[in-house]
């Protein structure tokens, strides 16, 4: 209902937010894989899929930050848990991103590459994902209702991230240099990579499932001890 009611009276509805990042995976795709002289059929469907998943982390971290202020109408006048307030914005942004799996499929009609089982092994990564997500957006959301101007930063910050993921380069490119470290250490990188490279029947390193999981309980306890200590105090910072 909530996407509905954002695209009311129009004939395609959220589709508009596909088509739109469709068109940006089309054009930005092809001028990075000239200027990084990559195999467009190997380099647009890992951009495109890498671009989805981080729509989907931005996205939801963003709106994560100042989910209790935007919701604070609601928070003062329904008895409701907090917590369902973060769940309906994640719900959304889910929803949105398995619109944005269309464009995976039309590539790999366009471009196809090899299927394999591991693809399967996409659903814990998002389950992964998806924790930390969660995690986040708890604490960052209470974070924000104390101190308003978190919020600021984070969009800065997350855009600033984003050259450091591998995106819109790959990590071959840095391969040999002192950048390959930031494929290592940036934990967007192994998030983003749980879900990318099983999608592309791509194998995935065994460190990396660790490191997802240290993620995910980390963010996930630090969110639970965020929102056992303070969620009686958000409707007073409101």
């Amino acid at each position: 209902m909530d996407i509905s009611l954002r695209y009311r009276r129009t004939v395609i509805g959220p589709l508009w937010i596909t088509l739109t990042l469709a068109a940006t995976v089309g054009s930005v795709g092809t001028v990075y894989a000239a200027l990084f002289k990559q195999d467009i059929t190997g380099f647009l469907p890992s951009f495109a899929v890498g671009l989805i998943v981080w729509t989907l982390i931005a996205t939801t971290l963003q709106e994560g930050a100042n989910i209790f202020v935007t919701s604070g109408h609601l928070i003062k006048a329904v008895p409701a848990p907090l917590i369902v307030h973060v769940l309906q914005m994640i719900a959304r942004n889910v929803l949105i991103f398995a619109h944005h799996l269309l464009i995976v499929v039309l590539l790999y009609v366009v471009m196809p590459w090899p299927l394999h089982w591991n693809m399967l092994l996409a659903v814990p990564g998002f389950v992964i994902l998806l924790i930390v997500l969660l995690g986040g957006s708890v604490a960052l959301g209470m974070l924000c209702a104390r101190f308003r101007d978190i919020g600021s930063a984070i969009v800065s910050g997350l855009q600033f991230v984003f050259f450091l993921t591998p995106i819109i380069w790959t990590p071959d490119t840095v391969r040999g240099t002192s950048f390959h470290w930031l494929t290592r250490v940036n934990p967007f990188a192994t998030l983003l990579d749980l879900v990318r490279r099983p999608l592309l029947s791509q194998p995935t390193d065994l460190d990396q499932w660790l490191l997802g999981v240290i993620y995910a309980i980390v963010v996930a306890g630090i969110g639970l001890a965020c929102y056992a200590n303070y969620r009686r105090r958000v409707a007073y910072w409101l």
